[in-house]
């Protein structure tokens, strides 16, 4: 029997139905892996009078997977449709004109119950493979900087199940690669004027969501691992280390009277449609509404004064909303 090696376990996923009725995983990631791991809850007992433990017992059992990766356009929508909400897909532009290109709309309610996708994911190799149900993404982030977009996260899953056969030729998602030079960030003072004022000594930045999910387990023989995910109360930061300039340091006056800044996170890739003066390219845009909650220490970074500002995404009553996200790529459905 064939070694089962580390370098050809690949990872494929599906886009469910049902949460958690296993799909064929039909879709090959190029640009994110998930690397999925076995969580247990075992219990113990060690009768009196007894030096060692008589029972360890089985109680939860579930799957947690890191998610890690590099930016790109063309499979984000995948983890933000779980990790956000599921999204609202349109032609960016009349379908008569251009049947490509496709806007993503990721809108979360911050009062409500979002519907999200999960996702069946298959790990292995002709020799042996396993799968696990119901993945679903309960923290994702992006950190970039001039030298590139990194992505990482984790996946919650129901229990692993082991000896399966993998779905057969899966289709691999070409890759557009988001690079740090095309990342552009704003920061302005209402909803309206989202995307107005551009900063120019920005040194890096984090974007993040976690603390998205919980699983629910239940007393029931006829489940083996757990049967819902409640949502809880999520953090949702933007990190910026900025030059400490006159623009970096006008950061003070909104941490101190706690007023609300409006921040875009904007990247723009590679050309979709160009049709005479009208010019579609690949992007994504993410909006939060922040409060400062963190002052990071005064320091070099690269050769400069540097100092960091945490914003904690709050809900704004005029823009309805605390963050929102949008993805332009050439997919169609997930």
């Amino acid at each position: 029997m064939p070694e089962r090696q580390s370098v050809t376990q690949g990872v494929q996923i599906g886009t469910e139905t049902v949460q958690g009725t296993a799909v064929a995983a039909n879709k090959r990631l190029q640009a994110l892996s998930i690397s999925p791991a076995i969580k247990t809850d075992y219990r113990t007992f060690r009768p009196v009078g007894q030096k060692d433990p008589s029972l360890v017992t089985l109680g939860k059992e579930w799957v947690e997977a890191d998610l890690s990766g590099e930016g790109n356009y063309s499979e984000l929508q995948y983890p933000l449709a779980s990790v956000v909400a599921t999204p609202t897909i349109t032609n960016v532009m009349d379908a008569a004109i251009d049947t490509l290109a496709r806007k993503w709309v990721f809108d979360s309610s911050s009062v409500g119950i979002d519907t999200v996708k999960s996702f069946t994911v298959e790990q292995g190799d002709t020799t042996r493979a396993h799968r696990f149900a119901y993945g679903i993404v309960s923290e994702f982030g992006l950190k970039f900087s001039r030298d590139g977009v990194e992505s990482s996260g984790m996946m919650l899953g129901r229990e692993l199940q082991d000896g399966v056969t993998l779905t057969p030729t899966p289709t691999s998602i070409p890759i557009v690669p988001m690079l740090g030079k095309q990342i552009d960030v704003y920061i302005d003072s209402t909803s309206a004027a989202l995307g107005t004022t551009k900063l120019g000594r920005l040194l890096s930045g984090e974007f993040s969501i976690g603390d998205r999910f919980a699983p629910l387990f239940v007393v029931d023989s006829a489940n083996p691992s757990w049967v819902a995910h409640l949502e809880t109360e999520r953090k949702i930061e933007l990190k910026l280390r900025m030059e400490a300039d006159t623009a970096g340091m006008a950061l003070l006056v909104p941490a101190r009277d706690n007023t609300t800044r409006f921040l875009r996170l904007k990247a723009t890739g590679a050309r979709i449609y160009t049709n005479g003066a009208v010019i579609v390219d690949h992007s994504l845009s993410i909006d939060v509404a922040g409060k400062i909650s963190d002052v990071g220490e005064l320091s070099d970074e690269d050769g400069v004064f540097a100092v960091e500002w945490t914003f904690t995404s709050v809900y704004d009553a005029a823009w309805t909303r605390a963050f929102k996200a949008e993805l332009v790529n050439l997919a169609t459905a997930l």
